[in-house]
């Protein structure tokens, strides 16, 4: 029988393979959008997307993520089915109702403005909205089962899905509208498909409601920290739009995506951690805890660095492989974004230490702090900056975010921070960078970067920021059917 440990690796291994291909259909989505759009059009299609993204806390009360904190560690079927079937019809629900709801007010509100236009397209955008939700409680059923292989298809299939169907809709379709439909047929067949293997898993049940109140209590104060960070990280498309005009969003979205680089890149590590975690608290294992942080960041840091090196050395030249030359100014603000998702992606591992443990007050604290730091400075920098000072804006709530996720996680359970592997491996990356550097006016920028990659990881061998001990955990996960 496979180790807490093991288990853990292996799922991580299956996540890591679904984080690729999204990593991929990230990259590839650029150019398919960016020569599908011109940047007016793709600066709408961001602000639908992010309109979207801000309404799912509030449509499914955050019912999805309540999945992953309930079912891990329950062995009884029985019960199984009760959590999962009442959590997914609470947020379906919910997300029905309210969405439409949202839909018939945002009809009514657009109604003399400039943005009347967009009335046409909101059939469309809140069946997405619906759609989302559902796929995203399935996902959730499959990560807090830990069905890491599950997972990964419906990831994956929604990956390359969207990135066909949407670019096919975009390239011989009617423009903006046939993304929008072609994004929301792929989500909606998937969670078809994806609540009928639930189905087959679980068996049917109807479930009681009976624990309701507590699943809510649960979920509803996460509302404000899921929507609090959604409108951080979005929010300031709004901002650029009101000051800049709609295609700044477009080029800003293009930085903003190549730089989110770093979340897909840890996505992995981090997807298996909080489920992980809680079932460790849930079964009151505390002792564990702190050694899967410690190596979380550790292991967040080794991948993290060299992507780091290359965004700051190569913004430019990355970008012209992906984009028209028409966004060649979003390079300037990748390396400033590139640096606040890598300081994110640290914060993440506290942050979920903090969720299994219930501190959603400390949360909502943390978040309020950096949606209010992050309007103050958006609506002081872009005028005088562009799109430079939305990314610093950026870049300082992500910085806050992650010292104090990691102070506030360390009071729960004290943990040591890897400082070998900072060190260490912030040689091997400034080591890198200078190969990269002094190369990079020779050599095509992918030969410059793959040289740079290679003495990166021959110098964590050297240091043995990874070794023998990878090398044979990593064996037995491949040998593992």
């Amino acid at each position: 029988m496979p180790t807490a440990k093991h288990k853990f690796g292996r799922d991580v291994l299956l996540s890591g393979i679904a984080s690729g291909v999204r990593s991929l259909r990230h990259l590839l989505f650029l150019p398919v959008l960016t020569y599908g759009l011109d940047q007016i059009q793709l600066g709408l299609w961001e602000l639908l997307m992010v309109a979207v993204a801000l309404a799912i806390p509030w449509i499914s009360l955050q019912l999805p993520g309540a999945i992953v904190r309930f079912l891990p560690g329950v062995e009884d079927p029985r019960e199984q089915r009760e959590i999962a079937y009442a959590l997914f019809f609470l947020a379906l629900g919910s997300s029905i109702l309210l969405s439409i709801s949202l839909g018939l007010g945002s009809l009514l509100a657009l109604v003399g403005t400039p943005w009347s236009p967009l009335r046409a397209l909101l059939p469309v955008v809140v069946a997405l909205a619906i759609a989302t939700t559902g796929l995203e409680s399935v996902r959730s059923f499959f990560r807090a089962r830990r069905l890491i292989l599950h997972h990964s298809a419906v990831g994956i299939a929604q990956y390359f899905g969207e990135l066909f169907l949407v670019g096919y809709a975009l390239w011989y379709g009617d423009g903006l509208s046939a993304g929008l439909w072609a994004m929301l047929a792929i989500r909606a067949v998937l969670f078809t498909a994806g609540a009928a293997l639930v189905i087959h898993l679980l068996g049917w049940h109807w479930p009681g409601f009976g624990r309701w109140r507590e699943f809510l209590r649960f979920s509803i104060p996460l509302i404000p920290n899921s929507a609090l960070y959604r409108l951080f990280d979005f929010g300031d498309r709004y901002l650029l739009a009101h000051f800049l005009g709609t295609a700044a969003v477009g080029i800003y979205f293009v930085s903003y995506t190549a730089a989110s680089f770093f979340a897909t890149l840890t996505a992995p590590l981090h997807l298996i951690l909080l489920p992980a975690i809680a079932e460790f608290w849930n079964r009151g294992d505390r002792e564990h805890i702190a050694d899967y942080l410690r190596g979380a960041i550790h292991y967040t840091l080794i991948a993290a660095l060299p992507a780091l090196v290359a965004a700051i050395l190569l913004p430019t030249e990355l970008l012209a492989i992906l984009t028209p030359t028409s966004y060649a100014e979003a390079a300037h603000s990748l390396s400033i974004l590139a640096l606040g998702f890598f300081a994110f992606s640290l914060g993440v591992p506290a942050d979920h230490l903090l969720v299994a443990a219930g501190k959603t007050r400390v949360l909502f604290a943390v978040n309020s702090a950096m949606v209010v730091g992050n309007v103050v400075l958006n609506i002081l920098l872009i005028p005088r900056f562009g799109l430079v000072g939305a990314a610093i804006a950026t870049l300082a709530g992500h910085l806050i975010y992650a010292l104090t996720t990691v102070i506030l996680a360390r009071r729960i359970i004290p943990f040591v921070l890897p400082w070998r592997t900072i060190l260490l491996g912030g040689v091997n990356a400034l080591l890198m960078g200078f190969l990269i550097w002094t190369t990079k006016l020779h050599l095509h920028p992918l030969l410059a970067l793959a040289g740079g990659g290679v003495i990166y990881l021959l110098l964590c061998l050297i240091t043995k920021l990874l070794g023998a001990r990878e090398w044979r955990y990593l064996r037995r996960l491949l040998a593992d059917r």
